[in-house]
């Protein structure tokens, strides 16, 4: 058996382009900035289409008059709102979902 090796008495040096935390440079202090507020938000239902098993039906809108309706696959819109939403739908049979415009571009 070999007696463990002492340590080495060599001192790491730095390397030269490590910086410092204290070496940062100050930055100015963080001005207020616009609160950015969501875009508006709309109610979407998703319900199955009667006699399928991967069809979604999606009605959009916020009024009952002006609603959209789109059908997608359930593996679509799982890939865009989550898997909750499906999972919501499989027990229940439907979901309620608010969406945003960027989501509501990704769905058509």
């Amino acid at each position: 058996m070999t007696a463990p090796q002492p340590l080495s008495n060599r001192v790491q040096k730095p390397t030269p382009n490590a910086a410092l935390p204290s070496a940062r440079p100050q930055t100015k202090s963080i001005q207020s900035r616009p609160v950015q507020t969501p875009a508006a938000l709309q109610d979407m239902l998703c319900t199955w289409v009667p006699g399928t098993t991967s069809i979604v039906r999606l009605k959009i809108g916020t009024e009952p008059g002006r609603e959209r309706t789109l059908e997608v696959t359930s593996t679509h819109l799982s890939r865009i709102f989550g898997k909750e939403v499906v999972h919501d739908l499989y027990l229940k049979g439907r979901s309620k979902v608010m969406v945003t415009a960027q989501q509501l571009a990704l769905l058509t």
